[in-house]
């Protein structure tokens, strides 16, 4: 598949790092929009921005500045597969479901819910109060995907990697893509692994 990939400002772009790299390792191809208050976040929270992007640009196809709305994914004649936003910010979310589409995160997801392509947001923020459950609300009802970044407990998580590979997952889920990222629920408990409480405090007998 081709897939749009817009990262915003939100807190959590190793999320799209992780789902780019994935996606990719998969053959499909991503096209990557990176915004500045992205930049800004993965100089606090992946290394340092110039690390983040060219990390990206390994695992993409085309990457290309918000500001440049000349680029051929901002058209409908150049419909993708999919469109993702990882993760999506509420004000990159607010402005999409106001058909606000004046960079090229917004407008190239606006391309996709006219042409009825698969949209998915990953959303990090909390908590979430009425303003951003609305907006929240006016996105699903547009048939957005929301994909919240929370964690499974049930997937018995051991590691951030597991963390982020969860959320991944339930996005490939969403696109319909095979995938071992997570545990899925058996509806047993696995001996295999530590459950949160025994990661956190110890087995019953310690």
């Amino acid at each position: 598949m081709k897939i749009f990939l817009g990262v915003t400002g939100a807190s959590g772009c190793v999320i799209a790092l992780r789902l780019a790299e994935v996606l990719s390792s998969l053959g499909h191809e991503i096209y990557v929009v990176v915004s500045e208050n992205a930049l800004v976040v993965a100089d606090y929270e992946c290394r340092n921005r110039s690390w983040f992007l060219e990390k990206m640009k390994s695992f993409s196809k085309a990457i290309y500045h918000e500001k440049n709305l000349h680029v051929d994914i901002a058209s409908s004649s150049n419909t993708l597969d999919a469109y993702i936003i990882a993760p999506a910010s509420i004000k990159t979310l607010a402005m999409i479901v106001n058909g606000i589409g004046e960079n090229l995160i917004t407008r190239t997801a606006l391309v996709g819910i006219r042409m009825k392509k698969t949209t998915l947001a990953i959303v990090r923020e909390s908590p979430l109060g009425v303003v951003e459950l609305t907006v929240l609300l006016k996105a699903a009802k547009l048939g957005i995907h929301i994909i919240p970044a929370v964690i499974g407990f049930y997937s018995y998580p051991q590691s951030i990697k597991d963390v982020i590979d969860f959320v991944v997952g339930k996005a490939l889920d969403a696109l319909g893509i095979q995938h071992n990222l997570y545990r899925r629920w058996k509806g047993f408990r696995d001996p295999q692994f530590q459950d949160p409480c025994e990661y956190l405090y110890g087995s019953a007998n310690s």
